[in-house]
């Protein structure tokens, strides 16, 4: 796996990475974002320090992640029960056969 070097612009701060050539698209995407996140949160608040918004875009990040969590893990419990229905299914038909 072949890294590269790459350097984003996050909130007027640059920053050099190393990233796996693949993931390079996703890395500068996601420094956008957290850049756009910063922007929009210091035009909110614009007395607040640059510390406290780093932490809170951060803290919404992890927020919104946790949540695409649960909906996974949601639709994965789904999945399995309409598995497991479909299974039963298929095992009464076959036995009535």
């Amino acid at each position: 796996m072949e890294n590269q070097a790459v350097t984003v612009q996050i909130f007027g701060r640059t920053l050099k990475f190393n990233c796996p050539v693949e993931e390079v698209d996703a890395l500068t995407n996601a420094a956008k974002d957290l850049d756009a996140r910063l922007i929009k949160l210091r035009e909110r608040s614009p007395q607040i320090g640059s510390d406290q918004l780093i932490m809170t875009a951060a803290l919404n990040l992890s927020y919104e992640l946790t949540k695409e969590q649960e909906k996974s893990n949601e639709f994965a419990n789904r999945l399995k029960m309409l598995q497991q229905l479909l299974d039963s299914a298929l095992n009464i038909n076959s036995s009535s056969d």
